[in-house]
């Protein structure tokens, strides 16, 4: 290993080492965050990469990956062809006798094992700051922005067994309104040929307008697009994610098509730099709540229905049964169709990836963990009621 090539991933070392030090440092709720990252640098990040990068008619983590395949592959050769340059790499047998007799291959058997070790430790450190350092760099940081409800004075306020079934019934309303608008639907579950063809595009539109009327900044066109195989990120107990060394959200193309919509407008959010997953699961709602389209107007309180429902079971599972029976039957048809696709990739990697974004999350500071998506119903109640502090 060359001293220059040393100094360089002790650099990165430092500056992922430093990135995380800062996140910490800043802490949650942090005004200098919101002020000088969110709604600065962050910005200016989202507007380049969106008139850029976004222009790539095929996902963007596909060329990451093919590119750190590539970048490895093309490191493994030099590293060979190293060997077959050097003698000191070179077995006995492969050595010329001038080679041999010379102190070249006595003089270099090679580092000491701890050295060794060393050297591999480092690589891998330098490596794990190189995405620790972009990671904070392109979007990490907004975990410290100050809060969805601190920006908007929400006062969220625990929900009594009346208000529950009020918000259930106003789902059913929803739900039913919308997708009796929805051209061709019958009761069966919706196909993806029920979804417009600039999905996408239709949730921008309205996310965009919801971020704007809530005092958020709306800068640039980012990108949602499906993930092949849908089903991998589904094992994983995911829907989809936003991936910030590309700038795009992905969700998992195995989803169903009411399902699809919510899911692409929660991804979006976080690619405008809101972390939170409650606050992420608010906007989408709105965004799919305030859309001229059906299905994705669909979508939201269909999404809602599967947050406040068990709830609702656990509290009164007499009332849950009666208001289940007042659902449109092609909403129930879409509620089966979504829970028995969700069954077919059931097992343990869920579980283990499951306790592994848990600990992400808390490693964020986010407190709450996974249950910060369950913060998505209080928050909507707050904003319908208008509970400020």
């Amino acid at each position: 290993m060359k001293r220059a090539s040393t100094g360089r991933r002790w650099a990165w070392v430092f500056l992922g080492a430093g990135a995380y030090a800062l996140h910490l440092a800043l802490g949650k709720d942090s005004a200098l965050v919101e002020n000088l990252y969110s709604r600065g640098l962050f910005v200016g990040l989202r507007w380049l990469g969106d008139r850029t990068l976004a222009l790539s008619p095929i996902p963007l983590i596909y060329v990451f990956l093919a590119a750190v395949a590539l970048w490895n592959i093309w490191t493994l050769i030099r590293w060979k062809r190293s060997r077959a340059l050097h003698p000191e790499w070179r077995r006995p047998s492969q050595l010329t006798p001038e080679e041999y007799r010379s102190d070249i291959y006595v003089s270099s058997k090679g580092a000491s094992v701890p050295a060794k070790i060393g050297k591999g430790l480092l690589l891998i450190a330098s490596w794990a700051g190189t995405f620790l350092f972009f990671f904070y760099a392109l979007w990490g940081f907004n975990y410290g922005r100050v809060g969805f409800e601190k920006q908007l004075h929400l006062e969220v306020q625990p929900l009594d067994l009346a208000t529950i079934k009020s918000e259930i019934e106003e789902a059913v309303r929803m739900l039913a309104e919308a997708r009796a608008s929805i051209p061709g639907a019958t009761k069966a579950a919706l196909g993806d040929g029920a979804l417009p063809r600039t999905l996408e595009d239709s949730v921008r539109s309205s996310l965009s307008k919801v971020l704007t009327d809530t005092g958020f900044p709306v800068t640039g066109r980012p990108r949602v697009r499906s993930l092949w195989p849908g089903g991998l990120l589904m094992r994983f107990s995911s829907t989809g994610f936003y991936f910030p060394y590309c700038g795009e959200g992905y969700i998992a193309d195995n989803l169903t098509a009411a399902e699809k919509p919510f899911v692409t407008a929660h991804e979006m959010a976080h690619a405008y730099g809101i972390t939170d997953e409650g606050a992420a699961n608010v906007l989408a709602f709105l965004a799919c709540a305030s859309s001229d389209d059906p299905i994705i107007r669909y979508s939201g309180p269909l999404s809602y229905w599967n947050y406040i429902f068990p709830e609702l079971a656990r509290l009164s599972p007499g009332d849950a049964r009666t208001l289940a029976a007042r659902l449109p039957e092609g909403a129930r048809a879409d509620l089966r169709a979504a829970f028995e696709n969700w069954e077919r990739y059931r097992g343990p990697v869920r579980a283990a990836a499951r306790a592994v974004y848990e600990r992400y999350l808390r490693s964020q500071g986010v407190k709450e963990g996974l249950k910060s998506y369950d913060r998505f119903v209080l928050l909507v109640v707050a904003w319908k009621h208008g509970w400020k502090k």
